[in-house]
C-alpha cells in the first residue's frame, strides 16, 4: 500500500473541486452589558438571579425579543455531556403562543445551539 504524502493529498483534493467545510454560524452572545437592553428586562433578570441559578439571555426568534432563562447550575455542572440540552417553555408578551426553546449549553453556560418548538399538552 502506497503512503500518500500531505502535499499529494492537497493536490488530489484540489483536483476533485471539493469545497472546504464551512464554519458553523456563531450565535451572538447577549450579556447584561449588551447595548439596548430594556430596564424591564434588567429587572426580570434581577428577579431570577439566585446563587443556585445562572441567568442566560436568549434571543427568541419566535417572540422577536430577548428573554432571560434561569438555568439551575447543577444541571450543567453535574452533567457528563460536554453540551447539555435544556428546554424552557415560555409565552410571548401578549401571554399567547406558548412555545419551547431548547438550549444546548456548554459548561461555561454559553449557548452552542438553540431550537424552537411548539408545546402540546397531554389531555390527561
Amino acid at each position: 500500500m502506497k503512503k500518500v504524502k500531505e502535499k499529494d493529498w492537497a493536490e488530489e483534493e484540489e483536483n476533485f473541486n471539493i469545497p472546504s467545510i464551512p464554519e458553523p454560524p456563531k450565535i451572538n452572545k447577549i450579556t447584561i452589558d449588551s447595548p439596548g437592553l430594556s430596564t424591564s428586562l434588567l429587572n426580570r433578570i434581577k428577579k431570577l438571579e439566585r446563587k443556585d441559578n445562572r441567568v442566560v439571555l436568549v434571543n427568541c426568534e419566535r417572540c422577536k425579543e430577548v428573554i432571560p432563562v434561569p438555568i439551575p447550575k447543577s444541571y450543567i455542572n453535574n452533567s457528563d455531556l460536554p453540551v447539555v440540552p435544556v428546554s424552557y417553555i415560555h409565552k410571548n408578551k401578549e401571554r399567547k403562543d406558548q412555545h419551547c426553546i431548547t438550549l444546548h449549553l456548554d459548561h461555561d453556560f454559553d449557548i452552542r445551539r438553540q431550537r424552537i418548538s411548539d408545546v402540546i399538552f397531554s389531555p390527561d
